[in-house]
């Protein structure tokens, strides 16, 4: 019953993690809906209303597990396969890969044409303002 108790407290701390879409606090982009994140983190779209994104910044990890199920309904290897023919094909580059957070932070912060994700609010006084929060 204690396994079960963990087990059950585990998947609802990870299933109901909120989705922070992130910009320079200077920055333009005004992001609406989940579908023009989605179309932006598939390459379907270089820009959110009259804004180009010249900077797509994606995570690794148990992070970009979480975003890519919540805004494409993909799971990774779906996501990985997509971005695969993509690049094969050569009309289009996925999103920059970041490590760390820090790295996440300091490349958004210099770049107002940069738009990237996390899993807290940036923050006070990062230079960064949320786009938009993805909840379950």
């Amino acid at each position: 019953m204690k396994y079960f108790s963990f087990l059950i407290l585990f998947i609802t701390t990870t299933a109901y993690a909120d989705i922070y879409v992130v910009v320079n606090e200077k920055s333009p982009i005004q992001v609406s809906a989940v579908d023009e994140i989605a179309d932006v983190y598939l390459g379907r779209r270089k820009s959110v209303g009259d804004t180009y994104i010249d900077q797509v910044l994606d995570r690794t990890g148990e992070d970009r597990r979480l975003f890519f199920e919540k805004i494409t309904n993909m799971r990774i290897s779906q996501v990985n396969a997509y971005w695969a023919k993509l690049k094969f094909s050569g009309s289009m580059r996925a999103p920059e890969e970041v490590d760390s957070r820090q790295e996440l932070l300091d490349k958004l912060a210099n770049n107002p044409q940069a738009i990237g994700y996390m899993r807290e609010a940036p923050p006070e006084g990062s230079g960064l303002r949320v786009a938009l929060q993805i909840d379950e």
